[in-house]
């Protein structure tokens, strides 16, 4: 992201339900190790997208069938010139890169890759949609696909596509541009969660001091406005909670102390040395209650039959209901 780029289009869902967040957001907030080691891979892949998009060679084993799924997608697209890691700007302070742009003069496509487990979905994506108004400003095209590739999501389905009318993105536009604009007090929502200026976010400090109160309260004398801002406290402290927690394990690894903590190993489990062989003898001494299955999503990536087994032999039950906050 460029340094005038204060509008990420990768950070949209954010702050375009508070623009507070995009202008004080803090330069480096706390990341667990395993976030910073999944973006690292994330830019590998993205460089991979990008080189096989051009023609070159990609040889890396770990990834050269994701790649390759990538690449069968990109060729059914309507022939038009394509453009990858793309630049682009929706005003000085707003814009991003796109991994591809199919720039078709009719439906034009825009796909980005997704490299992580959590599900993101393409309808309506505020990230796809700002992108799409970037490349809009010099494109007449009428209709706007818009692409997540997501290989190693939770969702069976590694492509997921939406198509809005030109319409539908001039409006998100507007409401970019009416988000820049923005320069009223912090909003608190849903959208909290991936907050880059949560630390000095004034509304959030003021709900940390309620959390005090409200802890030592009856569960059931909460009213529901009380409820959501009291869990919204926990997960933003729960999302950090790993990398001071890391933090405290290096100091004490150091020789630094402090009154009741100590280094201690973490519980294990057994592992067989070798998990093909017992799924062989475990069948062959109890049959298929010996072995357990592998999910729907697992078998389809094995191959042809996989998938073909899986969308007659599998089923999505309905997800529990539960609050979203």
């Amino acid at each position: 992201m460029s340094a005038h780029e204060i509008f990420a289009a990768s950070s949209a869902a954010t702050w375009l339900e508070c623009s507070w967040s995009a202008l004080n957001a803090v330069p480096e907030p706390p990341k667990k190790a395993s976030t910073i080691a999944a973006a690292e891979e994330g830019k590998r892949v993205h460089a991979l997208f990008e080189a096989a998009g051009k023609g070159e060679d990609v040889s890396d084993e770990d990834v050269a069938d994701t790649i390759a799924l990538g690449m069968s997608f990109v060729a059914q697209l309507e022939p038009a010139p394509q453009h990858y890691e793309v630049r682009i700007k929706l005003t000085d302070d707003c814009g991003g890169t796109a991994d591809l742009y199919n720039e078709h003069p009719y439906i034009a496509t825009v796909l980005d890759v997704k490299n992580g487990k959590w599900d993101v979905d393409a309808y309506h994506n505020k990230q796809m949609l700002t992108y799409a108004a970037g490349f809009a400003q010099h494109s007449r095209a009428e209709w706007w696909r818009l692409v997540i590739f997501q290989p190693n999501g939770l969702d069976e389905e590694p492509f997921k596509q939406w198509v809005a009318h030109r319409s539908e993105i001039e409006a998100h536009r507007l409401r970019v541009l009416r988000a820049i604009a923005d320069r009223s007090a912090p909003k608190p929502g849903p959208h909290c969660r991936w907050c880059k200026a949560f630390q000095v976010c004034p509304a959030m400090s003021t709900d940390a001091g309620f959390v005090i109160g409200a802890v030592t309260r009856r569960v059931e004398d909460l009213t529901t406005e009380e409820l959501v801002r009291l869990l919204r406290m926990i997960r933003a402290l729960g999302d950090v909670k790993t990398v001071y927690e890391d933090a405290l394990a290096t100091h004490l690894k150091m020789g630094r102390s402090a009154d009741g903590v100590a280094l201690k190993p973490g519980r294990t489990w057994r592992a067989w040395n070798d998990a093909t062989q017992a799924a062989t003898f475990l069948m062959q001494q109890y049959g298929t209650k010996g072995v357990k299955p592998l999910s729907p999503a697992q078998a389809e990536k094995l191959g042809f039959e996989g998938k073909k087994f899986a969308a007659v032999a599998a089923h999505k039950p309905p997800g529990e209901v539960r609050a979203v906050y």
